[in-house]
């Protein structure tokens, strides 16, 4: 490690439980000297093993934390606790394979149709970052196609037994079964992506025309990643992949949509940073700021750095000292990483929108993000209640309603 957790400033303001600790510690594929002392040291501690568990579950670095448990090999994990890490890890290594296979059969299906696609995630990330898919937990398989062949795959895939269903809950999935043909390519047109599950083969997959939904208006389009792709081995094959560069910046703007509630888009983020130690860093940064990304993209590379101790040039460490807000969002972050009950039930919709509005850069963009977050109807709103044709103008209305309605209930 290159600082010892007390000397970080950030955990200065923000004291670890030794349970908290221990999984930051662990939660890497590659562990010095300095790391492996720590560790012991650390279990010598009382440490809540059920409490230890349960973070690791819900950061989902359970397998990291299995491998660096077995390679200390101490006598002070009990035994019943490493052997339920083992046996998770023995479930998730052959859960990662059978998504593996399952990848390579619908990538099979994309050929056959011509359409070109780039699996990203999943088992493409895991073994590309980490080195080995057993190390990653992951539960769906995701995939980026062009704009104009996402009606197109829908289509193809239905035909191979996938149907779309919403991950909320199921009126909203009745609500999408029941569109026609016409109202599906209108909903698909405007949504970044589609959810969709063959329950025959028990695979979830959600196919993405854009890496953030329309309320990050700037990231919207999609061109600028397929101007910028690379062929990787996987499996028997090569296919499709970002480049590093923009491996980067996308894991920075998927890490800040989910306002970094898991300790596990940074281990992402800090893996791909230790296998592409020769990335272009002038090149990111000018296609951070083209994008209006730079904060997203600061933001990022701050936590790898500060939580795991990713190498960063000094170019980048310049460019997060004079900002202030990155620096301000590192500290919220890991106040709410280092959080003894992490909740991601806590977080509002209200948190999460006022969070992406300090990440979005420009004032118009921050406007548009608040159209499409508090006036546009979602599946959601349209399957709250139906209605005909002539009125779905009404939509407006109840979308900011509902809004409402939930934040009086949460508060």
């Amino acid at each position: 490690m290159n600082q010892v957790f007390l000397e970080n400033k950030y955990f200065q303001q923000n004291p670890l439980t030794p349970e908290t600790e221990l999984l930051i510690c662990c939660s890497r594929t590659c562990m010095d000297e300095k790391s492996a002392i720590k560790i012991k040291t650390l279990l010598q501690e009382k440490i809540n093993w059920q409490h230890l568990i349960e973070m690791a579950s819900y950061h989902k670095c359970l397998p990291l934390l299995f491998l660096n448990f077995n390679k200390i090999g101490s006598q002070a994990i009990p035994t019943n606790i490493f052997s339920s890490l083992q046996k998770y890890y023995y479930f998730n290594t052959q859960h990662s394979l059978l998504l593996a296979s399952k990848l390579i059969n619908i990538l099979n299906i994309f050929a056959e149709n011509e359409i070109p696609v780039i699996p990203f995630k999943g088992p493409i990330l895991a073994a590309t970052a980490y080195g080995d898919i057993s190390r990653r937990s992951f539960g769906d398989l995701d995939l980026l196609v062009h704009r104009e062949d996402f009606i197109k795959t829908k289509q193809i895939l239905m035909d191979k037994g996938f149907e779309p269903y919403a991950d909320s809950n199921e009126q909203e999935a009745a609500y999408l079964k029941s569109l026609n043909i016409q109202e599906q390519e209108a909903y698909l047109r405007s949504h970044w992506e589609l959810h969709l599950i063959n329950r025959n083969e028990q695979i979830t997959l959600d196919v993405h025309q854009g890496i953030l939904s329309k309320k990050f208006l700037f990231a919207y389009n999609s061109e600028w990643i397929w101007k910028d792709t690379k062929l990787i081995p996987f499996v028997d094959r090569q296919v499709l992949s970002f480049s590093a560069e923009n491996l980067i910046i996308i894991l920075c703007s998927q890490g800040g949509k989910d306002c970094w509630l898991y300790l596990s888009r940074i281990c992402d983020l800090a893996e791909v940073l230790r296998t592409h130690s020769d990335v272009n860093w002038e090149k990111i940064l000018q296609l951070a700021s083209k994008l209006r990304m730079t904060r997203m993209l600061l933001l990022g590379l701050s936590l790898a750095h500060n939580v795991l101790d990713a190498q960063l040039p000094e170019l980048i460490f310049k460019k997060i000292e004079v900002n202030l807000l990155v620096k301000t969002l590192t500290s919220e972050i890991i106040i709410q990483l280092t959080c003894n009950a992490p909740d991601s039930s806590s977080q509002s919709q209200l948190k999460l929108a006022l969070f992406h509005l300090k990440l979005i850069e420009h004032p118009w963009d921050k406007i548009a993000y608040c159209y499409e977050h508090i006036i546009v109807p979602t599946i959601a709103d349209k399957s709250f209640v139906r209605l005909p044709k002539t009125l779905s103008f009404l939509y407006y209305f109840v979308r900011p309603l509902r809004m409402f309605a939930s934040f009086l209930k949460q508060n």
